[in-house]
């Protein structure tokens, strides 16, 4: 989501031995602009390493888009018809990859769901998306058999799924993954200080000019601060919220967020933000805490292993991980406490 900014001037400075700079790119993908920032002394190498990353990311959206050719939707027609399809290794991971995440936030994050999704009219490119919503009668329908990833299987990169209801939409963790993609990319060409920013979810890894890099969590619906954050090495900070992409039909809103239990989009939490070790599962993880809501936030969190959360409610009040308090700076919130 779009709650973080980077906030670092980087500066370059005449003492040094080595002069290091700021090489800065955006490519678009997934309805998003990435911009990579990368901070080396080798000019070369970091244009070999950004080539690299903008032929991995234009791969990226034909490949894992939910509703537009590509491999993705080849899988799901095979799947939907009740036939199998042959992954590549790198898929096959991924898919086995997203089964577990979903397994381990109990649920609340399903990339399955795609047939809700779509039910909803959330498989456009063009927001606010003012048609109606669908009736009760078609989410209970779907409801009746959700699919899930658990009804996936794959042996020898082979996948199948014992429901036809299955639609793969992995919109809920595509840019954390696209985000890991990049940032191991910059890693294999030796570059050991970069920021990749997908529309305010990010990934960094090292520093610039010998300090952390410095990000800024949005207040939600807002331009203004709600915190500063100070990334330590190698972490992903994702956000999750329930308002930027909605349907908008006689004066409601509704969130694109959409619980896979009750077929309705998400109230509870106006956002959720996490801090992880990577941007795969920080994306998940993002979507699930908002999903769980209020009741269910923190046993997801301990499921899935994660210390640093911040959750705002949508009456304004905010709950949050003792980690979690103690890395944000400039912030007057008065959150309760919750400890993992």
């Amino acid at each position: 989501m779009k709650f973080i900014i980077l906030t670092a001037l980087v500066l370059l400075t005449s003492c040094q031995k080595i002069t290091e700079k700021l090489t800065k790119k955006q490519y678009f993908i997934f309805g998003t602009i990435i911009e990579v920032l990368v901070w080396h002394n080798n000019s070369e190498t970091v244009s070999h390493a950004l080539n690299d990353v903008e032929k991995e990311l234009n791969g990226m959206h034909t490949q894992w888009h939910a509703w537009k050719a590509g491999r993705l939707y080849e899988v799901n027609e095979a799947l939907r018809s009740g036939k199998s399809f042959i992954l590549t290794d790198e898929e096959a991971k991924f898919i086995k990859s997203t089964a577990l995440l979903s397994q381990q936030s109990l649920g609340h994050f399903n990339p399955a769901i795609g047939e809700l999704i779509n039910l909803w009219g959330f498989h456009s490119d063009d927001y606010p998306i003012t048609a109606p919503p669908p009736s009760n009668i078609e989410i209970e329908h779907f409801l009746l058999n959700t699919p899930k990833m658990s009804d996936i299987i794959i042996v020898n990169n082979q996948i199948t799924s014992i429901n036809q209801n299955i639609w793969l939409d992995f919109g809920g963790v595509a840019k954390g993954y696209a985000i890991d993609k990049a940032i191991n990319i910059i890693k294999n060409y030796g570059i050991k200080n970069a920021i990749v920013n997908a529309g305010g979810d990010l990934r960094s890894i090292g520093k610039k000019d010998d300090k952390n890099w410095k990000v800024a969590i949005r207040k939600p619906n807002s331009e203004d601060v709600l915190a500063i954050i100070s990334v330590e090495g190698d972490e992903s900070i994702f956000t999750s919220g329930n308002y930027e992409r909605y349907k908008e039909f006689d004066g409601k809103r509704y969130a694109h967020i959409i619980n896979p239990t009750t077929g309705y989009g998400v109230k509870e939490i106006v956002s959720a933000t996490v801090i992880t070790d990577n941007g795969t599962k920080a994306d998940a993880a993002a979507t699930a805490l908002i999903v769980a809501g209020t009741k269910e936030w923190q046993k997801a969190a301990q499921s899935m292993g994660l210390d640093q959360v911040l959750m705002i409610k949508a009456d304004g009040t905010c709950e949050a991980t003792e980690k979690m308090m103690t890395r944000l700076e400039q912030s007057d919130l008065n959150c309760t406490i919750l400890e993992q």
